[in-house]
Formats: C-alpha cells, structure tokens, sequence
C-alpha cells in the first residue's frame, strides 16, 4: 500500500496548478463517500430496445430535425452492423484493452 501511496503522490506532485483545485474537489468527494461508505448507485442511462422502439415509432414532429436524422442514421447502422456487433467478445476487447494500459495482470 505504501507503493501505491507514494505513486499517488507523485502523479498529485507532477499534475500542472490550474488543474489542481478539480482535483481537490474530487478528492474530497472520494474521502467523503469513503469515509461514508457511501455508494452512489447510478442509474443505467442506456434505452432499452423497446424504448428506441417507442421513440423510433413515435411522433418526432416536436423533436430537433437534425437529432432525429443523427439517430436514424446510427439505427440504420446498427442494423447493417448487426452481426459484427454480435461477433464482438466486449469481455475478451476489455481485458485486451487492460492489459494493452496497464500490462499483464499476476
């Protein structure tokens, strides 16, 4: 734990002035919520494909045209890409992702 502390400390040391009062506030909000045991559940903010089934079917006369057409055309893209969406291994992609950051995991 100490090593970790002391690179901690380092990346505090190395961070430029004008970033550091962001940095101050967040850390206070970590001891807040560690000292606390305050865990903040967040709620998934991901539509579920019935409710973009609702909003593609829904009347979108009230709705920015431009927002409309960007999300026809990610619908329409999701549904030509549809088998390489599936094809994808997220788990396999995320730990590749890791390992590529922060090297092999002992």
């Amino acid at each position: 734990m100490l090593t970790l502390r002391q690179e901690a400390m380092q990346i505090v040391n190395d961070i430029p002035d004008n970033f550091l009062v962001e940095l101050v506030k967040n850390l206070k909000n970590f001891q807040f919520r560690a000292t606390n045991n305050n865990v903040i559940e967040e709620k998934e903010n991901t539509p579920t494909m019935e409710e973009m089934r609702r909003f593609i079917n829904s009347d979108t006369t009230h709705l920015d045209p431009k927002k409309v057409a960007a999300f026809a055309s990610l619908e329409k893209w999701r549904k030509q890409n549809r088998e390489f969406l599936r094809s994808i291994d997220l788990e396999k992609e995320r730990a590749a992702a890791m390992e590529e950051k922060y090297g092999p995991i002992d």
